[in-house]
């Protein structure tokens, strides 16, 4: 199939898109979601606004403590830029995982947080990492955590996010990223899980992140549950509640690729994993 007719514009700079951005356009970032949509006539749109030309969305500042991404990031960016792995590798790992390489050559971070598919890798890691996104409109600007853009209804009409701002990793924090995805050349994730660790001087807890994807409507954080698990080493008995209080948490559907009762073992057994990896990676706080 072939999309149907559509206008299409490509500003220049940001200005440009704010004057021009009118209810009914469709935004164009990577087009890896966007436009087998098109070709499928799931979207009719009127016009298409191309993003692309506009350079406020795109580049990248390391602090010493955050890390902001234009919302034109692509995938593979992520991937590659050794910096940017340094200072949040557990992003990195997952871009690694996403689609294939012209998926990851075209795709942003942006798209992939404004499409906001509930399996998909990276939003899952800004949900662990309780990243924001800068956002702008025709009316004015806010910041939001990427959370609350993954609800339905998140983004507001005419929103265009800018960024994405997240924490530096600390440099004995430890970290996990693990992914069941489906057979095929796309590898489209079922169930991620991600985690970070951190541990005090003397070997015990004393941070925990960990976040799940494809097992309920949006990403899920192990949140204010966290909490109670900070206590005693991260032993195996340890791993296995973080693990079964995450699978409990799971509000999994049966679909075509899964059951949910398959999805909520593979949250557990996903965890399990994750979190030996940010064991193994993690080091005890300098006294």
């Amino acid at each position: 199939m072939k999309p149907p007719a559509f206008d299409y514009i490509r500003p220049p700079d940001l200005d440009e898109l704010l004057v021009t951005f009118t209810d009914g356009d469709v935004l164009l970032a990577g087009g890896q979601s966007l436009l087998p949509e098109l070709n499928e006539r799931r979207r009719l749109p009127p016009r298409l606004i191309d993003l692309n030309g506009v350079a406020q969305l795109g580049g990248c500042e390391i602090g010493p403590d955050r890390v902001v991404l234009g919302a034109l990031t692509r995938h593979q960016e992520l991937v590659d830029r050794a910096d940017l792995r340094a200072a949040v590798p557990v992003l990195s790992r997952a871009a690694e995982h996403v689609g294939h390489a012209a998926v990851r050559t075209r795709g942003t971070l942006g798209g992939s947080i404004a499409n906001a598919d509930p399996a998909a890798e990276l939003p899952g890691v800004c949900v662990l990492l309780e990243a924001s996104a800068v956002l702008r409109s025709p009316t004015g600007g806010r910041t939001a955590l990427v959370t609350e853009l993954l609800q339905a209804g998140g983004l507001r009409d005419r929103e265009v996010i800018i960024a994405i701002e997240l924490p530096r990793l600390a440099p004995a924090e430890g970290w996990g990223f693990r992914e069941l995805s489906r057979p095929g050349a796309y590898a489209f994730p079922v169930v991620t899980v991600s985690a970070t660790l951190r541990l005090a001087s003397d070997g015990t807890v004393a941070g925990l992140r960990a976040a799940v994807t494809g097992a309920a409507p949006s990403p899920y954080a192990l949140g204010s549950a966290a909490a109670a698990l900070l206590t005693g080493a991260p032993s195996d008995d340890w791993i296995d509640a973080v693990a079964a209080r995450l699978a409990t948490t799971a509000d999994p559907v049966d679909d075509l690729y899964a059951s949910a009762a398959y999805r909520r073992r593979i949250v557990r057994h996903l965890a399990h994993q994750a979190l030996v990896d940010a064991r193994r990676r993690a080091l005890p706080a300098v006294a």
